[in-house]
């Protein structure tokens, strides 16, 4: 699949399920076949916690002996994604001076459960949000000298988060359909995305602060925020407003 395709494709998928498929395929062609996508910081924009694996397909074994090994803390290829600028190779994070022996078993045992030639992708969303994606071969042989090719997977990697994050932000807090704000709604959250209190919005343009409170508690209802600040910044995001 050409990069090209991928862009047209991905723009397309109608879900988050559809979209992983794209890439799947994108990134195995590139010799990667083994792909876990993680939140590394809490994003705002789609009101999503940090997660780990959220998406993938690595394999259910070794999954659960990750978890049970709490590896998730002493992962090195984790930590590098908060510091990395851009791709990087996981034999690179191996000669860090200072990894510790659980993070050198850890890697040991991800090559051994079929996790080979692998890299880390950091990638950097709005207000400050960072995702991360492991790719790896079951078989290795990749060849991860090839600068080109590290860099279409990052270009590929970084269309998927973009779509990723369109798909979550059209959808309502019941997991479908595009949130639609009416003007008066879209007018107030402008106003308090401006710091005016509730008052003096009312004040502004003339209306009861019954009426305020009424079209706040709708938009916050539509948006799946849980206060005001949450609400306007998830608007901003969504471009339903501007301030």
């Amino acid at each position: 699949m050409r990069f090209e395709d991928f862009i047209e494709s991905s723009s397309r998928a109608q879900n988050v399920d559809a979209l992983f498929d794209d890439y799947k395929k994108a990134m195995h062609q590139l010799g990667f076949d083994r792909l876990i996508f993680s939140l590394m910081t809490d994003h705002v924009s789609i009101d999503r916690n940090a997660g780990h694996g959220i998406i993938l397909n690595y394999s259910d074994d070794w999954m659960n002996y990750y978890t049970e090994k709490s590896y998730d803390v002493y992962d090195p290829v984790r930590r590098q994604m908060f510091s990395a600028a851009g791709t990087f190779r996981w034999d690179d994070v191996m000669e860090v001076p200072t990894l510790t022996d659980t993070q050198k078993t850890l890697m040991y045992e991800a090559d051994d459960a079929g996790m080979k030639s692998g890299i880390g992708i950091p990638l950097r969303g709005p207000r400050g949000a960072l995702a991360g994606i492991g790719a790896a071969s079951s078989t290795g042989g990749v060849a991860l000298d090839d600068k080109v090719l590290l860099s279409y997977a990052h270009l590929i990697s970084q269309q998927f988060y973009t779509v990723f994050l369109e798909l979550e932000s059209n959808r309502t807090p019941d997991g479908d359909g595009v949130i639609f704000l009416t003007d008066r709604e879209q007018e107030i959250l402008k106003w308090c995305g401006r710091g005016k209190t509730r008052g003096e919005i009312a004040t502004l343009l003339s209306l009861s602060d019954r009426t305020v409170n009424f079209h706040i508690n709708n938009a916050l209802k539509k948006l799946g925020a849980s206060n005001v600040t949450l609400g306007v910044l998830k608007a901003l995001h969504r471009g339903l407003i501007q301030i």
